[in-house]
């Protein structure tokens, strides 16, 4: 059985390198924006296309109404073709990652990973949500993307917003939901190193 760490986060709260942490301290392969690459390829979309897509909901709210809402829809049925780029982008990012699941060990970020392998056969997930205050995430985002102080917390607040409106509308949950996941850690109170330490010792038990 493979054993997948998945990890949703706050931007600026060092969701990726707690994951980045994790996946070298057991060896595994770490996924973040490799898996819009993978993609692209199988969904036949370009990839810069799809970066301008990855981690947004549709737009199309009829398109939401007429279907009865997203569900979990392969890339061969009908409808697919029919589907905002959007959708069609999710639906294959999912079956992306739950082959990479299947493949063995890993950590995959973001993507509603949690919930795409929630019931996949022979995977057990550990979800962990990595958040922190806003004063620590916009010191930084202020100094990785060299932003005044106002610049970042806009740019935390715009990003924020787009993944909890992609988590939300393709799972039907809320995003940042201490009940969706294993494990909620607060970076700002013990520090990145701490967290990634923590949850090292605990996955090696």
């Amino acid at each position: 059985m493979s054993r997948v760490i998945t990890v949703g986060r706050q931007f600026g709260s060092g969701g990726r390198d707690v994951g980045q942490k994790i996946a070298a301290a057991l060896n595994i392969p770490y996924y973040d924006k490799e898996l819009v690459e993978k993609a692209a390829e199988k969904s036949n979309m370009s990839s810069e296309a799809v970066k301008e897509i990855d981690e947004r909901a549709t737009n199309s709210l009829l398109y939401s109404i007429v279907t009865g809402g997203f569900g979990m829809k392969g890339l061969n049925t009908p409808l697919f073709y029919e589907m905002p780029m959007n959708d069609k982008f999710f639906i294959a990012q999912s079956e992306v990652i739950k082959e990479l699941a299947r493949e063995g060990d890993c950590v995959v970020v973001g993507r509603c990973a949690d919930y795409v392998l929630e019931n996949e056969e022979n995977v057990d997930v550990f979800s962990l949500f990595v958040y922190a205050p806003l004063e620590f995430r916009t010191m930084r985002v202020a100094r990785d993307l060299k932003l005044t102080e106002n610049r970042a917390k806009e740019h935390i607040q715009k990003t924020d917003k787009q993944r909890r409106t992609y988590y939300d509308y393709y799972t039907s949950r809320s995003w940042g939901n201490m009940t969706n996941y294993d494990l909620c850690i607060n970076t700002g109170k013990i520090g990145i190193d701490n967290a990634a330490e923590l949850i090292i010792s605990y996955l090696k038990k």
